[in-house]
């Protein structure tokens, strides 16, 4: 007669108790022990696999969640392996008074008096730049584009403002602002090192940026021309530093093993202003003015990595002239194990550059992510885009009358990013590069006394009357650096280990104990089949727990378990 089947399973678990490695098993079916003392040991056991399994499961689980963690690297980085911080200058007199005598057309507007065609053209595109101030009494740069009864102000269609061409005609030159420039203490000409840029402060001057080429995307061609229209390629033009071109580096992948310290960007190998750079800025008091500029004199300053689009409405440092200024910077380095990349975007909370590309930027990162998501904001809102913003050629850009449009879009795109934050999904989606550089800076000035120094060398000479100078220095702190690193909380190695030992702390198990498991479970029952098969197959047999007495009935008899 064939044993029942519950009858079998309760044999084979006996003896996985008997002879289980986890510490306590042994007890529960041992028949020296009473049962009272066999259910005591039942729950200490229960009580363990329990704390077992949940210890493992939790931390499994914030693996799952917190797949890395960000950590400070073992070694310091030598600053000759990070470029050098691009430096934006905007100088806040934006008009070279002999292009463009601003204070005398706002006072004749003011008054009402008649304004040229060109008079009023340049007037609406410096209401894009200039301070709040500069306005006139019926709001030249309204809804209508009219001021009083001068009805030419309307005359002109869309488009025809022109701003970032007008505001690069009326700047001041840079032959006329720079004076002197250096760079690892050796002289250069100050149009190899500094390029005109556009920027939402109008027209600045950047050094070891990307050019717009490499920053932009191939429909952007256009913009360079308008910002740059007199430099060619070939000849002398080729040395200007709007045609300098990347020689293989990369935010993510940094500089090859090809190029040397006269790769560009550039870098420095050593700290200290024998290895930053000096220039020397000049504005003569001829140019200085209240209208446009407002009450603040000078310059802003901006350090960012070189690949990055320069906000200046969101960071910078003002400087006031005849000042001698020192920005020592330290750089912020944060990079990430290429080993991250398996996990999502979401856990990991940054990009790599090949996981997010955007419409108008060859290079992503947090900052260019945002420009062109208030961008795209403000073309939906507006239906143009500000003189500053990327755009293709077919792209409306926005005129004065419309500065109010864009700036409330600003705004608004703010308090929706803020409620979408709230509500667990952002509007922009722009997290951080998995490769970043952020340089701090801590800044040091002092007074530069022209006058004195002039009287001194000179004896009073009046030449240089009327200027004022501002010098600047910027340059690495220390020669080596820190950096932090995203780091893999715990590789597969580090989970088996914790798995393991959870197992060994808590139930006395090893992986060894888990194959004990499946064999009692699946080659154990499977074998003692076969066995039966087998024994049916050679002769008739009654199984070997059955034993036949005289009276022709069965008795099953009990396995013995030590």
């Amino acid at each position: 007669m064939k044993p029942p089947l519950g009858k079998i399973v309760q044999n084979i678990a006996r003896e996985y108790f008997a002879s289980s490695t986890c510490h306590g098993m042994a007890y529960i079916v041992h028949p020296k022990l009473s049962v009272v003392e066999r259910v005591c040991w039942s729950l200490v056991v229960l009580l363990s696999l329990c704390a077992c399994i949940s210890a493992i499961v939790i931390g499994h689980q914030k693996w799952i969640e917190k797949p890395m963690i960000v950590s400070f690297s073992a070694k310091p980085i030598p600053v000759w392996k990070l470029p050098f911080p691009a430096i934006t200058i905007c100088p806040q007199s934006r008009i070279d008074v002999e292009k463009f005598n601003i204070t005398e057309v706002y006072l004749r507007a003011r008054a009402n008096k008649t304004l040229s065609q060109d008079e009023w053209r340049k007037m609406r595109a410096l209401s894009h730049v200039c301070s709040s101030v500069m306005r006139s009494k019926t709001d030249y740069y309204g809804s209508n584009g009219t001021a009083g009864g001068h009805k030419e102000a309307n005359t002109s269609t869309p488009n025809s403002e022109r701003v970032v061409e007008q505001l690069v005609r009326m700047s001041q030159s840079l032959d006329k602002l720079f004076q002197t420039c250096m760079w690892s203490f050796n002289f250069r000409p100050c149009e190899a090192l500094w390029t005109r840029k556009v920027t939402e402060n109008g027209v600045c001057y950047s050094f070891n940026m990307l050019s717009s080429e490499e920053l932009y995307t191939a429909d952007q061609a256009f913009r360079e021309r308008e910002v740059n229209p007199d430099v060619r390629k070939g000849g002398l033009h080729s040395l200007h530093a709007s045609r300098l071109r990347s020689s293989g580096w990369t935010m993510e992948n940094g500089y090859t093993l090809k190029e040397d310290l006269l790769a560009y960007p550039r870098r420095t190998a050593s700290e200290g202003f024998k290895g930053g750079a000096i220039v020397l800025l000049k504005m003569h008091q001829q140019n200085r003015e209240y209208i446009c500029s407002g009450a603040l004199q000078g310059y802003k300053v901006t350090l960012h990595p070189p690949d990055e689009f320069p906000r200046l409405s969101e960071y910078h440092i003002r400087i006031p002239p005849m000042q001698a200024v020192s920005l020592i910077v330290k750089p912020r380095l944060l990079t990430t194990q290429r080993n991250l990349h398996r996990f999502p975007y979401s856990k990991r909370q940054c990009y790599f550059s090949d996981e997010r590309t955007l419409r108008f930027f060859r290079v992503y990162n947090e900052q260019n992510c945002e420009f062109e998501c208030l961008t795209n904001f403000t073309l939906a809102s507006c239906g143009c885009v500000t003189f500053a913003m990327p755009r293709d050629n077919t792209t409306r850009v926005c005129e004065a009358h419309e500065k109010r449009c864009y700036k409330r879009a600003v705004i608004r795109l703010m308090e929706l990013d803020e409620l979408s934050v709230d509500a667990g999904e952002e509007l922009c989606d722009c997290l951080p590069a998995c490769t970043t550089i952020k340089y701090d800076v801590e800044l040091s000035n002092d007074w530069l006394n022209l006058d004195a120094m002039l009287d001194a060398m000179i004896g009073g000479q009046n030449e240089m009357k009327g200027m004022e100078p501002m010098l600047l220095y910027v340059y690495f702190k220390d020669n080596k650096f820190l950096y932090i690193e995203r780091v893999e909380y715990m590789n597969f190695n580090g989970e088996l280990a914790n798995f393991g030992g959870i197992l060994a702390l808590l139930s006395g198990m090893s992986l060894t104990s888990i194959a004990e498991i499946l064999y009692y479970i699946v080659v154990r029952p499977f074998a003692l089949w076969l066995k039966v098969q087998y024994s049916r197959a050679v002769r008739p047999v009654t199984p070997p727990e059955v034993q036949h007495t005289g009276d022709n009935s069965l008795h099953f008899v009990r396995p013995w378990i030590p």
